[in-house]
């Protein structure tokens, strides 16, 4: 369900869904503080490219990965934020190089973190709930 409203863009109609495009719009500008900033980060992440294109961005970007899941741990669904801590320990075991591009399009190409982003896609609902009920906050 949150494919289809990123994917077709805003949503129309009524104060509920004015707030759900507020709160990506605001994050989109950066207004949105932690712990929601890393939820939504990691919601539109994972729809866009799975947990590995997730880990190797907050390499990239040189993010403090622990701060990152400890803001994902407490905003997730229980079942989501084992996963994620699955997905991560999985990923170190990986190893990527992230200065190398060859072996990060390896690991792109490969997808070894695939498991855990079908379990997103198959519980997909169970975060919505929580990105809507902090959209209502705003």
């Amino acid at each position: 369900m949150g494919f289809w409203k990123k994917l077709f863009g805003k949503k129309d109609g009524g104060d509920k869904n004015d707030k759900w495009n507020a709160m990506w719009e605001m994050w989109d500008a950066g207004e949105i503080e932690s712990p929601y900033n890393e939820l939504l980060t990691y919601d539109s992440e994972i729809q866009n490219g799975g947990h590995l294109q997730f880990f190797l961005n907050r390499a990239l970007r040189n993010e403090n990965i622990f701060s990152v899941m400890s803001a994902l741990r407490e905003t997730l669904p229980a079942g989501h934020a084992d996963n994620v801590a699955q997905a991560y320990r999985q990923y170190c075991m990986l190893d990527i190089d992230t200065e190398n591009d060859a072996e990060v399009m390896q690991a792109l190409t490969h997808d070894p973190l695939a498991a855990f982003d079908r379990y997103y896609d198959e519980h997909e609902e169970e975060l919505l709930d929580v990105l809507e009920a902090y959209a209502e906050t705003i």
